[in-house]
């Protein structure tokens, strides 16, 4: 009668995950437990870059009041990125190029790329924020791992 529906989900590592288990490895645009845990990792990883830079330049009170600023500063931030990025995906659907792409996928890409290259600026350090940004690079290894075995494994379930 009334079967319940399997989770479906984004990430590609949750999906080849779910192959595994001989369960629907389907994409979904609308899994809201998959964007929460990506929007948080990515502001984690964007607070600890910004503070790492502004932070060495503050000490005592400025330094407490610049901290609690900061998330509100790296909001401003991620929406102008997202403005920044829309018109960098329009210039190369205006050179001929990615015009299949659709605009959420090119700025996951875009702002994907942002937070791993300030997870490897955090590298450099041995604190906290290191051992963060090396959990957000294996995490993004680890999916794109999993997408290219989906791709190459059962490429039906990676286009749906």
């Amino acid at each position: 009668m009334n079967e319940p529906r399997q989770p479906r989900f984004y990430f590609a590592l949750p999906r080849l995950l779910a192959l595994f288990r001989h369960g629907d490895s389907t994409r979904a645009e609308m899994n809201g437990a998959e964007a929460w845990a990506g929007s948080i990792a990515i502001f984690i990883v964007s607070y600890l870059f910004f503070a790492d830079l502004i932070l060495d330049y503050f000490a005592g009170w400025p330094a407490i009041v610049a901290a609690v600023a900061l998330p509100f500063l790296v909001l401003v931030f991620w929406l102008a990125d997202l403005y920044l990025n829309s018109l960098i995906l329009e210039l190369i659907r205006r050179c001929g190029w990615l015009r299949s792409l659709p605009q959420r996928r090119g700025q996951a890409v875009l702002v994907g790329t942002a937070t791993t290259a300030m997870a490897l600026y955090l590298l450099q350090y041995r604190s906290l924020a290191a051992e963060i940004a090396s959990l957000w690079l294996v995490a993004v290894a680890m999916n794109l791992a999993a997408a290219i075995i989906l791709a190459v494994r059962h490429g039906d379930a990676v286009r749906s």
